[in-house]
């Protein structure tokens, strides 16, 4: 079966197998206060199921472990270019993407008789003039995504995918729109030289290049932008697991 074939399996799966999951939404701390290295624990030294991440994100790693947790990582090795979304909306897509590739890990383990887990996946996408964005192929593409950005909003839509060790999906989404202003193309260029755009839907890390000096805001969870909404999923993934920090440990807070 094709990648194109079997997300597309996958994709229509998705809609029936799936609980969304919809909080309301709340303001956005300015920082977050995170549970320290000794408020970390790992299920696997107590012998229940382990947490897999489904991706090779270094950012999303680095926000779990952040938050508390320590996971496995497990990228599901998707070359997200092969599929088209059609007409569905960069949130939905975006969601089908994390549940394929919770789905993608979870056979591959089977088929290995990798111990239990819980599978967490997400994908992010940007959206701007109807069109869905996802990560650049080269500096020219990023570029020329950066480019379109300036001066107006885009969407950025996060989905994910919780499967548990039975194969019981949890999955959700959220959108933020984020505005960048004016870019030199001197600045633009060093950006560009350095690399900072590989594997980043749109091109660009929210934080990294707020830091830069870029002109940069973000209507909605800065969390969901750069590529998952930990906040919205410590709890979930507390309850669901039984591992990370005691509730409370990793709250936002108004600097």
């Amino acid at each position: 079966m094709s990648t194109c074939d079997a997300f597309g399996r996958y994709a229509g799966a998705a809609q029936k197998d799936a609980t969304n999951m919809h909080g309301p939404r709340r303001p956005y701390p300015s920082t977050v206060m995170y549970a320290r290295e000794t408020e970390r624990s790992n299920p696997a030294r107590s012998g229940a199921p382990v947490l897999v991440l489904a991706s090779g994100s270094p950012r999303r790693a680095e926000m779990l472990r952040g938050a508390g947790f320590d996971p496995e990582i497990e990228p599901a090795d998707i070359d997200d270019s092969a599929l088209v979304p059609g007409s569905v909306d960069g949130a939905a897509f975006a969601t089908s993407l994390a549940y394929f590739k919770a789905r993608r890990v979870a056979a591959r383990r089977a088929a290995r008789g990798a111990a239990p887990a819980w599978i967490l996946a997400a994908d992010t996408v940007t959206e701007t003039n109807g069109r869905l964005v996802g990560k650049p192929v080269d500096a020219g593409d990023a570029r020329g995504m950066i480019r379109a950005f300036m001066g107006r909003s885009h969407r950025v839509a996060t989905g994910w995918c919780l499967l548990s060790p039975s194969g019981a999906a949890r999955m959700g989404r959220d959108v933020a729109t984020v505005t960048l202003g004016g870019v030199s193309e001197a600045s633009l260029d060093r950006f560009l030289a350095e690399r900072r755009w590989e594997g980043k839907a749109g091109g660009y890390d929210l934080a990294e290049v707020a830091a830069l000096g870029w002109p940069i805001a973000c209507d909605g969870d800065p969390e969901t932008v750069r590529g998952l909404p930990v906040s919205r999923l410590a709890q979930l993934l507390r309850d669901s697991i039984g591992a990370g920090p005691p509730r409370g440990a990793c709250v936002g807070a108004d600097a």
